[in-house]
Formats: structure tokens, sequence, C-alpha cells
């Protein structure tokens, strides 16, 4: 016979408290004395009682379910036909908002961006977005439906966001450029809508000036290595170059700029230093240099997202912004070490 699932009337009855003790005692709510809470708490353990997540939040008017889904604007980034979960940066924040939405008593799903609809907003308790851009669309969507939402990464919106402090991240990885030598570095980038590029971009501008530097930058089509490679290498084989090191906004741009260099024959980091703002598994192997870069801790991200959500959905927190630092992680692709 399969075995009978241990109910909160089993672990009332075994502690010898009534059904609403039991309950309160477990959820931390009443004025249960300590002694029988802990005994409430010691029996349901000892029964190997779990909570019945789907009674707790259909009681409270919840389904108990959450989304998280990147903005369709950030999503065009990705390969055609290419999910954009294949991209670590987002599976890393989904994995770190799917443990912790769990922890909290909710289940989290994943929505493919182009399949974002009312529908699927009515069938979840709150959304998360990553990466909106200004003025998005999915953001304006969730507005209209009624549904909690808050962002990784900035939003124009009246939202709770939680972010990267880049400003500093990008200061950071600059002076570690010019740690060894006056180094003369490029911005590599792929777009501006994103709130965490234009950060990068004024942190770039402000170093320059500071530095009394002229700004370099350089633009590709679009944010894939196969898109940003024909650039940087006629940017790198240019006569007229005025870069010694290279700051990428992607580890794809990074990925591009050290393969271009090894087929021009360029020494990394002797002739040319390469520094990525994203850090990723792909910069850590297969390429001649291990390259450096930035840590966004995308796991932790995405607890902190789900942790903003869920206080909204309970009300006890009014808007959130959250910065969280980065950390650089020192490759073979820069000097220092």
């Amino acid at each position: 016979m399969k075995p009978r699932r241990i109910t909160i009337k089993d672990v009332a009855a075994e502690a010898g408290v009534s059904v609403a003790t039991a309950s309160e005692a477990l959820n931390g709510k009443g004025r249960v004395a300590p002694a029988t809470r802990q005994n409430v708490i010691d029996t349901a353990a000892r029964l190997g009682y779990t909570v019945n997540r789907i009674a707790k939040n259909l009681n409270a008017g919840r389904t108990g379910s959450l989304v998280l889904t990147v903005s369709p604007m950030a999503a065009q980034s990705t390969k055609p036909g290419q999910p954009e979960w294949d991209v670590e940066y987002y599976f890393r924040v989904l994995s770190g908002a799917s443990a912790q939405a769990f922890q909290r008593g909710f289940l989290l799903s994943m929505l493919p961006s182009h399949e974002s609809s009312r529908t699927f907003f009515s069938a979840a308790d709150g959304l998360i977005v990553v990466d909106p851009s200004q003025n998005d669309p999915l953001l304006a969507a969730a507005a209209g439906a009624g549904i909690a939402c808050v962002t990784v990464g900035r939003n124009s919106d009246d939202l709770s966001w939680v972010d990267n402090d880049f400003s500093s991240g990008t200061t950071t990885a600059l002076a570690h450029l010019a740690a060894n030598r006056d180094a003369k570095p490029a911005l590599f980038l792929s777009e501006t809508s994103s709130s965490y590029v234009r950060d990068e971009l004024s942190a770039y501008l402000d170093w320059c000036s500071a530095a009394g530097i002229e700004p370099i930058i350089i633009r590709s089509p679009g944010p894939r290595v196969d898109e940003a490679e024909p650039v940087i290498q006629a940017a790198l084989a240019s006569p007229d170059r005025r870069f010694d090191a290279v700051l990428t906004t992607l580890d794809t741009l990074a990925h591009a700029t050290e393969r271009s260099a090894h087929t021009l024959g360029l020494d990394v980091p002797g002739e040319l230093q390469v520094l990525s703002l994203t850090d990723s598994r792909y910069l850590d192997y297969g390429l001649q240099r291990p390259i450096t870069a930035l840590d966004l801790h995308p796991v932790r991200l995405g607890e902190i997202a789900v942790d903003l959500l869920i206080d909204s959905l309970d009300g006890t927190a009014e808007r959130r912004r959250e910065l969280v630092p980065t950390s650089l992680n020192v490759r073979e692709s820069t000097l220092a070490g």
C-alpha cells in the first residue's frame, strides 16, 4: 500500500494540541508558549511532516507559482533558434531564483520570452524580468495584467529591482588594466539600451577623462562571436590602432577579441590586454589565454529578486533597489596576476 501523507492533524494529535495551535506553532504565528511550539516542531520532524504548499498557497489566495523570463529585447540577442536559457548568465540567474523560490514555498517556472502573455500572467502570483530595456513592453504587459513584478536590472517603471554596481565594477576593471602599464583601453560593446551597458559606458568615459586618454568605442552589430569577430579583427589589424587593451561588455565579445588577436599573431597580454565585464565558463578554458572578467554573481541576483517579489506579494516592503557588488576574476589575459 502507498504510505499515507502525514497531515497537520496527525502532528496536532501526536503533540496533544489543537490543529490551530499546531499550525500557529509551525508557522511561527500566534501566542504559543515556547515549550509548546518546540514540542510541535519536534513532533512534526519525527513524523516526517512537510507543509502542503499547494494547500497553503490556495488558502492565501495564491497559485504558489512564480515566473521568470528574459526581456524580449534582450532575448533578441541570442542566436536564432537558441533558447535564452543557453546563455550562462541567464541560466545561473534562473538557478538561484528557482532554489530561493522553493525555500520560500513557491515553484518558479522559466518562460520563453516570445511566449510572454496574459495567459501565463494569470497562472502566476508574480513575475521576474531579467535585463529589462527602456520602456520595456513586457513590463507594460505585466502592469496591464495587474501582476506583481520585479526586475534583475534597473527598470524605468516604479518597480523593485536588483542589479550589479556596474559603475564601480568597470572602474575596478580599468584600474586593473592600468596597474602594470599605462593602458590605453578601448570599449567594445554591441548595444546601449540596457542599463548595465549605459553604466559601463559612463564609467569608461569618466575614467578616460580623468586619465587624459582619448576614449575609443568599438561597436559590434550584435553580441554573438560570429557577429563581433570581423569588427574587432579589423580594429586590431588597423595600422592606425591607438589602443593596447580591450574592455568588453559581454563574454562573447571578449571571446571574439581573444580569437582575433590570436589570428593576427598579437601576443595576449604582452601586446593586448583583454578583459570582460561579464564572466562565464567560456572565458576560463578553450582559449589561448583565459580571460580576466567581472563575476556578476548571477545566482545571488536571482535569489534577491525572488525575495523582493515575495516581500511585495506579502505587502511587507515598499519598492526596493539593491546593488550587488562585482568581483574580478584575474586570469592570463591581463598583466597583473
